[in-house]
C-alpha cells in the first residue's frame, strides 16, 4: 500500500488505486477559505483525473484541481 506522502501528482496512482496515512501520521483538510473539515483523513483515492481525500466522517474532497482541499499533516 502507498502512504499519503508518496503521492506527489494524480499518476502516482493508478484509477481507483488508494493511499493511507504513513503509521503516526494523521492529516486534516483544511479548505482554501481556512475553515478545517470535520475528522481525519482516512486515504486518497484516484477518480479519473482527480485525487480525492476520504475522511472519516464518510465525506470525500477533492486535493487536486481548482478549490482543492490542502492536506494539514498531524504527528501522533
Amino acid at each position: 500500500m502507498k502512504f499519503i506522502g508518496d503521492i506527489r501528482e494524480v499518476d502516482d496512482l493508478a484509477d481507483g488505486e488508494t493511499a493511507g496515512p504513513e503509521p503516526d501520521m494523521g492529516y486534516e483538510l483544511r479548505s482554501i477559505g481556512g475553515r478545517f473539515e470535520p475528522g481525519t483523513v482516512k486515504s486518497l483515492v484516484r477518480r479519473g483525473n482527480r485525487i480525492l481525500a476520504r475522511t472519516t466522517t464518510g465525506k470525500e474532497f477533492d486535493v487536486t484541481g481548482a478549490n482543492a482541499h490542502v492536506l494539514v499533516p498531524l504527528g501522533f
